[in-house]
């Protein structure tokens, strides 16, 4: 009993320390040979209403779990980048694993409403990057890209 105390009595401590143990170590990230691949599809809404990304990933949930259950879900690793949702545009992303592009796509497609209008989910494209994503599909660019080189 003791030994727990002292353990949430460290973690209450140290909580203002980001991503370190017991022993004030900090945690090693994986190395990129063993992260999982991600793609993220690019989608649009095609509706007459504007919508609140927590109701658009709401009805993405809900429109997966319907399809494939929760372990399937949990196999996709679904996530959507909330800052990354345009709403002047109607466009966003959504982040899955490399092996579940076309489970996630069908997902997306199944979503008929949202609350209680009708809408269309039409993805746009698959990148393997966020970057690549956001120039290709959401229209945002690197300005440092035009700047003319000076030699």
């Amino acid at each position: 009993m003791i030994f727990g105390v002292m353990i949430y009595m460290h973690g209450y401590l140290n909580k203002n320390i980001p991503n370190t143990c017991m022993n004030n170590t900090r945690l090693n990230t994986l190395p990129p040979t063993l992260r999982e691949n991600a793609r993220y599809l690019v989608f649009e809404i095609i509706s007459k209403k504007d919508f609140d990304i927590a109701e658009i990933v709401d009805a993405i949930w809900q429109s997966s779990l319907a399809l494939f259950g929760e372990t399937g879900m949990a196999k996709f690793s679904v996530w959507v980048p909330f800052n990354l949702y345009d709403r002047q545009k109607r466009r966003g992303i959504v982040k899955c694993s490399h092996t579940s592009v076309e489970e996630v796509r069908a997902s997306l497609a199944a979503v008929r409403q949202i609350g209680n209008e009708p809408v269309i989910i039409h993805v746009l494209g698959v990148t393997g990057t966020i970057l690549s994503a956001k120039k290709k599909f959401l229209g945002m660019v690197n300005l440092k890209s035009f700047e003319k080189s000076s030699a």
